[in-house]
């Protein structure tokens, strides 16, 4: 059979539409088709987006986030509704939402069900897939499969883990993942990076330090096989552990993305981060320390948050020398404690999800009003990514962070441009 997987593009203009990196459960469900026979095509939007006119195919499947929704709808809609499966993160959350849409929606992991869904095996309209307990049993993700992959996309993303058991009250991993942490073996991992040792590799696993015993394991074979430079997502408190920091540098590690969320201490506490701004500090000087960058993530808007404390995280940033900034506005996320909360308190103004991506409000705030906290929010970005910032990185000869500067830059201004009337804000 034909079988189409589409990843829809970008709500906006945004730094994953400037360097657009596929979902890999398409890239797993494409490969196991492939495996068993089928005739497989990816697109990714963002990459390269099929001429629909043209598109044939016995089967389309359109993963979807929360953000890329309404655009997925738009395209299951360009073909017969008994050739379409719907699946992702949305779907997983409000899969009666995307029913009237496919003949099946899939709610959670897709990898062991997925042929039967195509093959037409299972006739439930909703269907809850199983997690994969044996993660070693996947195969290895076939990226040849999406359009223009390797021409035009600068990360190549690998996970080796899913799960996560923190459960913060804004996030909807646990949703799609549960909150029990499965791994890759080492040897499982270090085999698929063993083919792409000339890319640059980003761990999209939530914790990719989750398990200390097996990434010291896999950094060790990482040191072995000379892998280069990759980038990973982790949480602050492994920075007291120097010694498995000097390792993940030795081994290639270059960044880490870091889910600060806040250097309020009440909203830290309000999104059950565990953690401490006085460990944050410390996280960022022993992370320096080990010559690794870091991307700080932070989420503004929570109830104890004001215009004040946008500023004084951008202050926190610079100061403390944060290489790379991400300040997303608290996107109440279906099946989210946050969601559930503000719904009750009927302070969600739109449902719009193509607002649903971390650079819009959709809720009323607390301290300040909607508008005030998207002005804010865009006037810090401003002064983060700014053309003066990029050329004192440049002169100091930090080249990476002038580039991701000046990308920065470009994107608020062309975000500033099509976003002028701000419509969807409340009078």
């Amino acid at each position: 059979m034909k079988v189409v997987f589409i990843e829809p593009r970008s709500s906006g203009t945004n730094v994953y539409s400037k360097l657009p990196m596929p979902l890999l459960g398409p890239i797993y469900l494409g490969t196991i088709l492939k495996n068993n026979g089928h005739d497989v095509e990816i697109y990714h939007e963002d990459i390269c987006a099929p001429d629909y006119s043209k598109l044939e195919a016995d089967v389309i499947g359109i993963s979807i986030l929360t953000s890329t929704a309404p655009r997925g709808y738009e395209i299951a809609k360009k073909f017969p509704k008994d050739k379409v499966i719907i699946g992702g993160v949305h779907a997983s959350l409000l899969p009666e939402e995307a029913a009237p849409f496919a003949r099946h929606v899939v709610v959670g992991e897709a990898e062991e069900i997925i042929t039967d869904l195509v093959e037409n095996r299972i006739k439930e309209h909703i269907v809850k897939g199983r997690p994969v307990e044996n993660l070693d049993s996947l195969p290895r993700p076939d990226f040849s499969l999406v359009k223009e992959f390797n021409r035009r996309s600068f990360f190549m993303p690998i996970s080796t883990s899913r799960g996560c058991p923190f459960d913060c009250s804004f996030c909807s991993v646990t949703k799609m993942f549960g909150r029990k942490y499965r791994f890759r073996s080492a040897e499982n991992v270090i085999e698929e990076l063993r083919d792409k040792r000339k890319r640059q590799i980003f761990f999209c696993d939530d914790n990719f330090t989750a398990n200390l015993e097996r990434t010291d394991k896999l950094l060790n074979l990482m040191l072995k096989n000379k892998i280069n430079q990759w980038a990973c997502q982790a949480r602050c408190d492994i920075a007291k552990d120097t010694a498995l920091l000097r390792k993940m540098y030795a081994a290639g590690c270059r960044v880490v993305c870091i889910g600060f969320e806040s250097i309020n201490q009440k909203t830290l506490k309000a999104f059950d981060k565990k953690q401490s701004v006085g460990q944050i500090k410390e996280a960022i000087r022993l992370f320096h320390k080990a010559k690794i960058k870091i991307h700080g993530m932070f989420v503004l808007g929570s109830d104890n948050d004001s215009a004040k404390t946008i500023w004084d995280t951008l202050k926190f940033a610079v100061k403390e020398g944060i290489d790379t900034l991400q300040m997303s506005i608290l996107t109440p996320f279906p099946g989210t404690k946050v969601y559930d909360e503000l719904e009750k308190e009927k302070r969600i103004f739109t449902k719009d999800w193509s607002l649903y991506d971390g650079h819009h409000i959709v809720f009323r705030p607390n301290l300040l009003s909607a508008k005030e906290m998207q002005l804010n929010m865009l006037k810090a970005y401003t002064r983060f990514y700014s053309l003066f910032m990029a050329f004192s990185a440049l002169i100091k000869l930090r080249f990476r962070n002038a580039m991701f500067h000046f990308m920065g830059y470009v994107i608020v201004k062309k975000w500033k441009k099509q976003h002028r009337k701000m419509h969807w804000l409340p009078a």
